[in-house]
This record gives C-alpha cells, structure tokens and sequence, in this order.
C-alpha cells in the first residue's frame, strides 16, 4: 500500500487550521449570533450608557439592589449602568416657574396676578427630594405653595392698597409665607417677582381718579402756601417802605435842607463852566433849594446872583433827640415785628395733624383780630 494515500500516515494539522477550519464549518452560525448581539448592544445602549450634562446629576434606582441609591449622587459625565436600573437626571440650576392666577382681594374684588419664582433643589439631598416626592416636584410642591401663599397674602388688602404699597412688601411677604409652607423640603426658594398685578377696568378708573384729585389738592394747597408767602413778603416789604419814610421824614428838618443848599451852592459856584445862579427867598439860597412857602399875595425879593459861603461844619444835633431816635426805631421794630406774628396767625392757612389747611374760625382770637383789620 502506498504512504501517500494511507490516512494512518497524514501528518496531524496544526491549531491555527483546526480553528480555521472550526471556523468555516459554523460561518452561519456565528454570524447570525454576531449580528443579534450588535442588535442587542443597539437596542439596550440608551439604558446602560447615561450622558449627564452640564448643571445636571443624576440619581440611581437599582431593581435588584434596594431601590433608590440615597448615598450617592451621579455627577456630569458618561456613566454605564445595567439595563434593569434606571437613571433620573435632575436639573440643579436656578429655575424658573411663572404662575398666572386670579385672586379674590379684600372686600371681594377679583385681581389677576402675574408672578414668577424662582427656585433650585438641594444638590446633596436630592435622593431624599426624588424618593419623597420624585421628578415632578415642581407640578406637586412648589406651584401650589406659591399659588396658597398669593392668595392669603393678596387677600388682606384692599385693592387700592395693591397700587399705593410697595411691590417690594408684598414680595417679601409672599415669600414668607412659601418658606414656611416649604418647610425643610429639600428645595430653595430663591426669590418671587410679581411682574403684574390687573383690576377691573371700573377700578382702574376710580383708584386714578383718586389719584388725581389728591394730586389736584396738593398742588391747590402748594398755591395757597405760596401766595401766603408772597403776601408776607410784600407787607414785611411795605413796612420796611413805611419806616424808612418816617425816618427820613424826621431828618428833613429845615436847618438841614438849608444846609443841602448851601453846599450844592458851593459845589456850583465851585464848577468851571459858565452858569446862571437865580438866588431868592430869606435864606439867600437858590430857588430849587427854597424851602420856604410864601404866603397868599406875597411877591418874591427881587432875585439876586450870589453864592454865600457855607459854614464851616454841620451843627451838632443835640444827644437827647438821637437817643430818643434811637428808642423810637426800635419800638417801630418791635411792633413790626408784633405785625408779622400777627400776620402769621390770622393772614396765612394754618395746617392740621392730617396735613390738611385750616382756617381761624369765625368769632375766635384770630377771627377777631381779622375782622378788625
């Protein structure tokens, strides 16, 4: 028998051909589990493969292992889970809810109300917050504290109140009460804006109306205040007129114009210039200085050019007369200064504890003294 063709005298074939040739037997077979695995991976890589964004972490709920995982918190990144469990990606960033409501105010009348909160879970305690109340715990917790704490706070005031008290108040009280409310929930409320506040068009009307009338009035007592003013000033003026007159009056004695004329006399002697100087009356002064009245029938001196020389000093006024000038000046100024309080109390509109005008009454002290003048 010839080696070549006895199958007892083949050599053996070595590994790499037995593998190749286990390989080509099952060809079919391993390409359709290779095919069913690639499909598998497809179809389970959204639940095993996680992508937590920027500003999000996320909580584990493990099927097989207790449930909620309470002590570990999934931070950004790409994390790879089984495909029983499941992942709740919470948004840790500052939110916002905005929140449009009608509320009954006091006495009755509805007001629509525009508000906006702002708020943002515990970053630690968020597997408490997703175990308590879960993913929707905007929809169950922080709407309806909010839309509670609105009404009872808008419903303790009246609806004029709403326009006239400060936004800022009313804020601060809602968020008072939707912190207490909240309680110790694993939620920050960071702050709440009322953004509009409506009533009805007949309401609108009136609380402008309102307005406008005590804006009217305001400016009705500003006018009184100024005009009494400026009828102080002017009597404070004609007083002052009047004292200085009297004055004046008391200094123009005779002697005193005599002396005038005779120094304007010597002024215009004393001028280069040509000049005509018409000189009558007793005094010897010029006619503009002549002081003296003639009497009914009586005929002027014939007039004469003359220019007499003055003397050398102004007499002396006598201390008695600028003592008792002096005691009248300052009993004039007291008694003006008696007019201005008189003035004060009668002549100008007083104002009341409420900021309001009133005027003396009729048969009072200051009514009296009105009628008197």
């Amino acid at each position: 028998m010839d080696h070549a063709t006895d199958p007892s005298t083949a050599p053996a074939p070595s590994r790499r051909q037995a593998l190749r040739q286990w390989l080509s037997e099952r060809k079919v077979a391993l390409g359709a589990y290779g095919l069913a695995l690639a499909f598998l991976v497809v179809l389970l890589w959204p639940y095993m493969v996680i992508s937590i964004h920027s500003g999000e972490v996320g909580i584990l709920y493990s099927r097989l292992f207790g449930g909620t995982v309470l002590d570990k918190v999934y931070k950004e990144g790409i994390h790879v889970i089984l495909p029983w469990d499941i992942m709740y990606v919470y948004d840790t960033r500052l939110q916002q809810e905005k929140v449009e409501i009608s509320v009954l105010s006091r006495g009755g009348l509805t007001v629509n109300m525009k508000a906006s909160v702002y708020f943002y879970p515990v970053y630690d305690l968020l597997p408490e917050l997703h175990r308590d109340i879960g993913p929707a715990y905007r929809d169950k917790l922080i709407l309806p504290i909010v839309t509670s704490s609105i009404r009872n706070t808008v419903g303790g005031y009246w609806p004029e109140d709403l326009y006239t008290s400060a936004p800022l108040k009313l804020q601060d009280e809602i968020m008072v009460q939707v912190v207490e409310q909240l309680g110790r929930r694993p939620v920050v409320i960071d702050s709440i804006v009322v953004a509009n506040i409506s009533l009805p068009k007949q309401v609108n009307e009136a609380i402008d109306l309102k307005f406008s009338a005590e804006q009217e009035y305001l400016r009705y007592k500003y006018v009184l205040l100024k005009a009494g003013e400026q009828l102080k000033e002017r009597y404070i003026e004609a007083e002052s007129i009047r004292l200085y007159q009297e004055t004046v009056n008391r200094g123009l004695t005779e002697n005193f114009l005599r002396w005038s004329g005779i120094e304007a006399t010597k002024e215009l002697a004393a001028s280069e210039n040509a000049k005509f100087v018409i000189v009558s009356g007793p005094g010897g002064l010029p006619v503009i200085l002549n002081t003296e009245p003639m009497a009914k029938g009586q005929k002027a001196p014939p007039a004469q050019v003359a220019v007499p020389e003055a003397p050398s000093r102004a007499p002396d006024k006598p201390v008695g007369e600028a003592l008792g000038a002096w005691k009248t000046l300052k009993q004039r100024l007291r008694g003006i200064e008696d007019s201005l309080k008189k003035f004060n109390t009668t002549l100008l509109p007083e104002t009341g504890p409420t900021g309001t005008l009133v005027a003396p009454p009729i048969g009072t002290a200051a009514g009296t003294a009105e009628e008197e003048k």
